[in-house]
């Protein structure tokens, strides 16, 4: 009996539950856990909310960088900048500069060059105005050199130590060897000098037209870098969107003596900064993210700015060849 006696405290003991003491350290440290398990969580979040945010930027970026390139790389094929002509022109805007990039089309040869028919006569220069018109130059094609002129093509028109452009707006074909072509009244396009406004006279033998290929990046009122690879026929871009929320998009053009400039002139006195100067284009573009996230960059918009300096060959090759 006694010795069942002595086994029935020990037998409480051994049932007894925690002590509040006991519960409230449990507790205390169960907290402690899923504290650490939340922040743990939220900051995973944040990371990966921020990681994507960054990672959308960078694509984006990386995008318009490479449009960029593909597109300035193409500056000056087959046609070469003047002092008064560029094949890379930049201009400062509303809402960001404008850059345009001009090169003679490949098809899958050189775009050829289109040769006019002159009026019956021995004077040299022609006449002011064109060869059946005020804004008409009549041209060859045949078998050899198809026509590959199309309304609303930009083409260039060149005569000896002289290059407009032209905005093409009909075509007519006069005979089964020529057509007319007639284009806009514009005295500039894309800021550089068209059609036979500015006392350009054709020359009887060496007329030519041929077509160019234009590439236009400008920024709009809505943050949207635009990209146009035509001219409507009043002679502003036929832009698409390459890019949202691109905030800035600077351009300076590099001139052979280092010089970083907004824009060539070759009216000043200054011959270093002349359109057959341009060796590069430095391009600054600010891309900034959709929307603001409470959990990335303390709730700010995340901005990041991109930098790319591009070197057409063609320049390069035409400034500096022997």
């Amino acid at each position: 009996m006694r010795a069942m006696r002595h086994e029935a405290p020990a037998r409480r003991r051994r049932l007894r539950g925690f002590t509040f003491v006991e519960l409230i350290i449990a507790l205390a440290m169960g907290v402690l856990v899923l504290s650490a398990a939340i922040a743990y969580v939220i900051r995973e979040m944040r990371t990966l909310a921020g990681s994507e945010i960054r990672q959308s930027l960078s694509r984006n970026a990386r995008y318009i960088g490479s449009s960029l390139r593909h597109d300035v790389q193409r500056a000056g094929i087959e046609i070469t900048s003047t002092t008064t002509f560029g094949t890379v022109a930049v201009w400062p805007g509303t809402f960001g500069d404008t850059v345009v990039i001009l090169h003679v089309p490949y098809q899958p040869d050189v775009a050829p060059a289109h040769v006019i028919v002159p009026p019956f006569g021995i004077d040299n220069p022609l006449p002011p105005g064109g060869t059946c018109g005020a804004r008409c130059v009549e041209v060859l094609k045949d078998d050899v050199e198809p026509l590959d002129l199309r309304v609303g093509d930009l083409a260039r028109l060149q005569i000896p130590g002289t290059r407009h452009l032209i905005l093409i707006t009909e075509l007519d074909e006069v005979t089964d060897t020529s057509v007319q072509i007639s284009f806009t009244a514009a005295d500039t396009i894309v800021r550089q000098p068209a059609g036979l406004e500015d006392g350009m006279l054709l020359d009887r033998f060496g007329t030519i037209i041929q077509k160019l290929e234009l590439v236009a990046y400008y920024l709009d009122d809505q943050e949207q870098l635009m990209r146009a690879g035509r001219l409507k026929l009043d002679g502003s871009p036929e832009g698409h969107i390459l890019a949202y929320g691109v905030e800035r998009f600077d351009v300076k053009l590099v001139f052979a003596d280092g010089d970083e400039l907004e824009t060539a002139n070759s009216n000043d006195l200054d011959d270093s900064n002349d359109f057959d100067d341009i060796v590069a284009v430095k391009i600054a573009v600010t891309v900034k993210a959709d929307a603001a996230d409470p959990r990335v960059n303390e709730g700010e918009i995340l901005r990041r700015q991109y930098e790319w300096t591009i070197s057409p060959r063609n320049l390069r090759y035409e400034k500096f060849r022997i």
